[in-house]
């Protein structure tokens, strides 16, 4: 499924390729090209030594594991998005990337990037833009997870949804993905039961349907104001 990644930046509501970097694929001759399939692991825990992988088609899933053996999703990268360590860290034994659909990459290591930087300085900026992109988002993240209880969360996702992904559709709106409500869980930090109670109760109110596939909804307007209601949550529970 294609996004929009570059409408409405700043609102951007489920980490998804963020700044992607189109001029990078004129420097994959000097990397290494490699692809794979479905499922397979793109980046091991601990892996090796390369700084980058560029996405050149497909879609990558960078995951976390916990201590106690729980994953959860970090972020997704789609064509001409970038993953990897730049440098290594203490806790890059915790990551792992998988190819969730047929995908192709090309690897860059570290002798591979100041090659490119010497030739094109202004691909610094551009990295540099990628990686402070995902920073922004998460310190938005953080800031939601002390300002907003659960449901206003899961209210402000799909919003969110609405002003990078929303298309017209008669007298409502159209948000064309496939989110499952464990997903959303994951991107809120809300209890899946709470996911399910807020879609509900949305649902019944006629203000959004979710489907397999899209989320409808049918009045954007009361969905905004309840972004702003704290105390929806005595309608729901």
């Amino acid at each position: 499924m294609q996004y929009d990644y570059g409408r409405c930046e700043g609102a951007r509501a489920i980490p998804d390729t963020f700044y992607p970097i189109e001029k990078l694929r004129d420097f994959t001759h000097i990397g290494v090209v490699k692809t794979y399939a479905k499922d397979s692991n793109v980046i091991l825990p601990g892996g090796k030594d390369y700084m980058l992988v560029y996405v050149l088609s497909g879609r990558i899933s960078l995951n976390l594991m916990t201590e106690d053996g729980r994953e959860r999703v970090i972020y997704f990268s789609g064509e001409n998005g970038i993953l990897g360590r730049l440098y290594k860290m203490e806790n890059e034994n915790d990551t792992y990337a998988v190819a969730i659909e047929d995908s192709k990459v090309c690897l860059f290591f570290e002798e591979h990037l100041r090659i490119i930087f010497r030739q094109d300085e202004d691909m610094i900026f551009e990295v540099l833009r990628n990686c402070l992109s995902k920073v922004s988002y998460y310190m938005r993240q953080t800031i939601e997870r002390d300002f907003y209880n659960p449901t206003i969360r899961i209210l402000r996702l799909l919003h969110g949804l609405y002003l990078t992904n929303g298309i017209s559709v008669g007298d409502s709106y159209e948000i064309r993905m496939d989110l499952s409500l464990q997903f959303i869980s994951e991107i809120t930090g809300a209890h899946y039961v709470t996911v399910s109670k807020v879609l509900k109760y949305l649902k019944e109110q006629k203000i959004i349907e979710k489907k397999k596939d899209k989320i409808i909804i049918h009045d954007l307007e009361k969905l905004k104001e309840l972004t702003h209601e704290k105390h929806i949550y005595k309608y729901i529970y």
